[in-house]
This record gives structure tokens, sequence and C-alpha cells, in this order.
């Protein structure tokens, strides 16, 4: 199989490559196909789904917050030193 790619594709998948240390483009593209194989067969827990419909529940009765209050909550808590 031969594959044609966009110069913006081809350039991804050169830096991509540069970064992860591989040296040829069939092991690039092989890791990122497993990569995605698994993150689809991964199910979440029901913990983790609870939480996700809890969130969107509050978020459609307006409980939710500004993006940047949020992140400015998380730079406090975790990169506070």
């Amino acid at each position: 199989m031969n594959l044609i790619l966009s110069p913006e594709t081809q350039q991804l998948l050169e830096t991509r490559m540069r970064k992860a240390g591989f040296s040829d483009p069939d092991d690039a593209v092989r890791f990122a196909l497993q990569a995605l194989e698994q993150l689809e067969s991964e199910e979440l827990d029901d913990e983790t789904l609870a939480a996700i419909e809890e969130g969107l529940s509050q978020a459609n009765r307006g409980q939710g917050r500004p993006w940047e209050q949020v992140r400015s909550d998380l730079r406090a808590k975790y990169l506070a030193e």
C-alpha cells in the first residue's frame, strides 16, 4: 500500500518521528495505530462515567465555571511552590 500525505501531514509525521525517536515512518504509523486501538478499547469505569454525567448535568443547569477561573484555580493548586 502506498500512501500520499499532504505536506502538512508529512511535516507532522517527520516532527513526531524526531521527537519520539522513530527511525522510519512505518514504525511511527504502527505505534500510532496501536495507541489508537488501545484508546478505543478502553472503557471508562462507572465512577468516571457518573462524574461525567454529573458534570454535564451541572453545565446544563448553568452551574459551570468559566475556563479562565478553572485554569487559574488549577495553576494555584498544582503549580504553587
